[in-house]
Order: structure tokens, then C-alpha cells, then sequence
């Protein structure tokens, strides 16, 4: 049985209280369905307001939390930044790394992603790095050419060892906020390929153990055939997962994926 991770990212929404009650009840939904979730890791990322709360609310809870970003330092002087090390000491499994908000809004860049992503895996994080290219209408090698740059420069010193570490969310720049996400048949063709780039640059079996998961505009009716994907390890989910009913669909769409066979597609192109 593969591993399949469902996530939701808060962006900048839901108070410290309205946070609370989501995990809270979300927690419970998790406690009631223990034998149909595993194989299944559920993981929410609040802001960091209420990442305390969580520490307390959800200790030993199946229920996973974690950041949407955090500094590439433990300590120092770096004035209103959030240390790794103190997310971990908190509770967080999880950090959020390369979204393409930050990259646009906030002007970050791929050195500062890549001390980021090395900091995280000194404090034992596990980064969520988003990755994924900007235009729609790229031909599949552009495609490719993309994503292998993206990942050399973002894996820059990243030991082999610790590269599975670190979870890939594969996010089309121009699918995320869209109408509709990228056909199952295009993810998967990004997903084999970056299987077989880490084959090739860490070796044999680096890509097979990659957890992958795919964010963009994922909804019902997509996602049941996204998470169907032999190449796709689960779904990553921004603003629609604010309805708290919508992101139990989701959920239980894995729990249903999960008891079936994985769609296998060719590595040729499928539309």
C-alpha cells in the first residue's frame, strides 16, 4: 500500500480560535476513522498564531500540524523571523517551503529556499517543497528542463541520504487558483519524470521512495483520479480547504482511492 498524505494549507485565514475548532473537530472525524486512515497521514498548516495551541491540543493526536515557512537559522538576530528549531520544539512535523506567493510577493529565492530546506532537515523537519512550473502551454520537455533546474537549485547540498526526507508538492504556477487543475494524465507525466531525475542524481530507488503530492486547484471531481495516480503520493490542498466539509470530502476520496488499484499510466504523454 502506497503512502498518501492529505494537507491543507491555511494561507493568512482563520483566527487562533477559529483554528482551533477546525483541528479540534477535525481530530475527532480523525479518532472515528482510524482503520479506514491508515496508510493515510492528514497534516493542517495554520498560521504560526496558532501553532502553540495545536502543541497542546493535538499531543499524540494522529493529526499532524506544522508552518508555512520558517527562517534557515535557529537563533539570532533576526528580527520578527520564526527559528526551526522552535518549530520542532512545538510539535511540528511539517514546513511549508517555495510556494510561489512568497516567491512573487515576498521576493524569496532559491538560495534562501535552499538554506531554508537545510535547516529543517538539521532540526529533524520534514519540508512540503513546492515546486511546479509557471506557463501552461510549455511542450514536456520545457516541462522537464523547468523542473530540473528547479530541484538542483533548491537541493544544492541536501546530502542523498536526507533527500527523502523532504516531501516534493508539485503545484503548477498557473493551475493554482485556477478553475480547474491539471489533468491527471499531465501530473502524472510530471511525477514520473522527477522520479526518474532523482533516480539519476541520487540513485536507484531515490525516486521510487520520493513522497510526491500534488496542489493546484485540486476539487471533487478531480481528486479521486489525482489520488488514484500510481506516481502521486497525495494532495495538498490551499484556500478551498477552509471549508471544513469540503476537506473531509477529500479525505474520505483517500480512504476510497486507497482501497482500490492505482490507475498506471504509460510513461508516454497522456492527455
Amino acid at each position: 500500500m502506497k503512502k498518501i498524505f492529505i494537507g491543507a494549507a491555511f494561507k493568512m485565514n482563520k483566527t487562533v480560535e477559529e483554528s482551533i475548532e477546525y483541528a479540534r473537530n477535525l481530530n475527532i472525524f480523525i479518532k472515528g476513522h482510524e482503520e479506514g486512515l491508515e496508510g493515510i497521514d492528514v497534516f493542517i498548516l495554520p498560521t504560526f498564531l496558532s501553532l502553540y495551541s495545536f502543541f497542546k491540543l493535538l499531543s499524540g493526536s494522529k493529526l499532524k500540524y506544522g508552518a508555512q515557512n520558517c527562517f534557515w537559522a535557529d537563533e539570532g538576530a533576526f528580527t520578527g523571523e520564526i527559528s526551526p528549531m522552535h518549530l520542532k520544539k512545538i510539535g511540528c512535523t511539517f514546513v511549508e517551503l517555495g510556494h510561489p506567493e512568497r516567491l512573487n510577493i515576498l521576493k524569496e529565492d532559491e538560495t534562501m529556499i535552499n538554506k531554508k530546506i537545510i535547516g529543517c532537515l538539521q532540526n529533524g523537519l520534514k519540508p512540503i517543497l513546492c515546486i511546479g512550473e509557471e506557463k501552461e502551454r510549455m511542450d514536456r520537455e520545457e516541462v522537464n528542463d523547468f523542473l530540473k533546474k528547479q530541484i538542483k537549485g533548491y537541493f544544492k547540498n541536501v546530502k542523498t541520504e536526507e533527500v527523502n526526507n523532504i516531501i516534493l508538492a508539485y503545484e503548477p504556477v498557473w493551475a493554482i487558483g485556477a478553475d480547474k487543475s491539471a489533468s491527471a494524465g499531465y501530473i502524472h507525466d510530471s511525477l514520473v519524470f522527477i522520479r526518474d531525475f532523482l533516480d539519476s542524481e541520487y540513485g536507484k530507488n531515490t525516486g521510487k521512495n520520493q513522497l510526491i503530492i500534488y496542489g493546484g486547484s485540486v476539487n471533487p471531481k478531480s481528486a479521486f483520479e489525482i489520488l488514484k495516480l500510481d506516481s502521486n503520493n497525495g494532495i495538498f490542498i490551499g484556500r478551498a480547504a477552509l471549508n471544513y466539509d469540503y476537506f473531509i470530502s477529500i479525505i474520505n476520496m483517500a480512504i476510497e482511492a486507497s482501497n482500490r488499484k492505482v490507475l498506471k499510466y504509460n510513461k508516454k504523454s497522456v492527455k
